[in-house]
């Protein structure tokens, strides 16, 4: 509980003159791919579906790119997990459809192919759909972004 009363805002924490949005979104998914961050910082069906492969020793690795070295330490990483809960919960559908897909792109390291596959729209839909989320977060969180070559 002193930790949750103690945590500061997500704002504080992130440092936005060293990273841009899609630095800190790569950075983020670095770490989640650090010793096991991955399985404890997902919802319960994640947990559950990768208990389950590990059972029957399936190793999924469905990364497109590859993510850079992680850089950030837990409470960067808990910042940027505050950060994208706030979106989630504040923003209409629209928005969170950009997030999603930025989320994919940025985070989970996919191709702009397969996001568009998965979500079945087009790859030019996917390409704005990150233009305006990184929009968005820049305007919104004052984040530079190399959209606007900041």
């Amino acid at each position: 509980m002193n930790a949750a009363v103690g945590r500061k805002h997500f704002m504080e924490v992130l440092d936005r003159e060293k990273y841009t949005i899609e630095q800190l979104f790569e950075q983020y998914g670095s770490w989640l791919l650090l010793d096991g961050n991955y399985e404890t910082n997902l919802d319960a069906k994640s947990i559950l579906g990768h208990l389950i492969d590990s059972q029957n020793g399936v190793v999924v690795d469905q990364r497109q790119r590859l993510p850079p070295r992680c850089k950030i330490d837990v409470y960067q990483a808990m910042a940027v997990e505050d950060m994208l809960k706030e979106i989630f919960t504040t923003e209409n559908e629209k928005v969170k459809q950009w997030m999603r897909v930025l989320v994919m792109h940025y985070i989970e390291f996919k191709s702009e192919e397969r996001i568009a596959e998965k979500l079945g729209i087009s790859t030019y839909k996917v390409e704005t759909c990150k233009m305006l989320g990184r929009v968005r977060l820049a305007t919104k969180y004052n984040f530079k972004s190399r959209l606007i070559g900041a």
